[in-house]
């Protein structure tokens, strides 16, 4: 198996296959935060693919002073907000139905209906919570908890300072208490 460096040499030159192989690992990553963003499968959809579109025609000018999935998030996160500027279709609200089918689950079933139904039900509503959170809040949030990104990897994705991305965090997690009460 190819190492990453070789990978991204050949993918700055061109090479398809290269680029797939290094950055495709990483495209349910980019559609899950896409549809985060966007709320609705069809655009979260479009703006993933317009996510590795935009990466294969900017690979030649990435530094890879980054890893590959904090440079393929934040340009996601650009195209979502452009999309979010551009005048559209009025979105729709994702349902935890529409979120099992794109293989998200709320949390491993447990023993009992009962514990099932109660554990769906918080789900709901911190899903409910964080939507009405600013959307710099939910990035973070989801960032963090949604796709396990470190402090620092966080920092690089969304440009900000490691202190500034902690803060941000804590602010997005004590308003959410207060929201869930």
């Amino acid at each position: 198996m190819e190492g990453q460096s070789e990978l991204l040499c050949r993918a700055r030159t061109g090479d398809a296959d290269a680029f797939a192989e290094l950055c495709m690992p990483f495209s349910g990553m980019v559609y899950r935060h896409c549809l985060h963003m966007l709320k609705t499968p069809a655009d979260a959809e479009d703006a993933a693919q317009e996510t590795m579109l935009r990466a294969y025609r900017g690979i030649p000018r990435f530094a890879g002073s980054s890893g590959v999935a904090t440079w393929l998030y934040r340009i996601a996160h650009n195209t979502c907000l452009d999309m979010l500027k551009k005048p559209h279709k009025r979105r729709e609200n994702i349902s935890m139905e529409q979120l099992r089918e794109a293989g998200l689950e709320p949390a491993a079933p447990l023993d009992t209906p009962e514990d099932r139904y109660l554990r769906g039900e918080e789900a709901q509503l911190l899903l409910a919570a964080v939507a009405q959170l600013p959307q710099d809040q939910q990035l973070l949030l989801n960032l963090r908890y949604g796709q396990g990104m470190s402090y620092e990897e966080l920092a690089r994705a969304t440009g900000l300072r490691d202190g500034t991305v902690k803060s941000k965090l804590n602010r997005a997690k004590a308003r959410l208490q207060i929201l869930l009460r």
